[in-house]
């Protein structure tokens, strides 16, 4: 192949991949407190879909590359068709909470309270708070 397919070749999938990149999920991550020990952090992550709703989560990320927890707590993507439902239950979302809150105080976490309670909310935000 020439010099000058292959670099033609390289354009067209850099193209289609940020056309894809484009179309797909942006997340913004938010540091909200550090272990007590600096090894681990936690984020809250929030997703924004192309066609309307999003996901709130929370991720524990460790010292070690590939140590990293998410806990979803609410997602309404649409699936295509304008709708926004939520997908992550009350239950589920209190489940993943317990998880979260058992994950936090494991790895020492300072003034980070969880409110599974608010899984019953339309919003579910600040199921995580930080008093500093």
């Amino acid at each position: 192949m020439s010099v000058l397919a292959r670099v033609g070749t390289s354009l067209v999938v850099a193209f289609v991949a940020s056309r894809a990149l484009a179309m797909g999920i942006q997340e913004t991550k938010t540091l909200l407190v550090k272990s007590a020990d600096g090894a681990s952090a936690l984020y809250e992550v929030r997703g924004h879909g192309p066609e309307g709703g999003g996901s709130l989560g929370y991720r524990i990320d460790g010292a070690k590359r590939g140590d990293r927890t998410d806990y979803v707590v609410s997602s309404t993507f649409s699936p295509g068709n304008g709708s926004r439902p939520q997908t992550v239950s009350a239950g589920e979302c209190a489940r993943r909470v317990a998880a979260l809150t058992a994950a936090l105080a494991a790895r020492h976490f300072p003034a980070v309270a969880t409110h599974p309670e608010r899984c019953q909310t339309a919003s579910r935000d600040d199921i995580v708070t930080v008093t500093r």
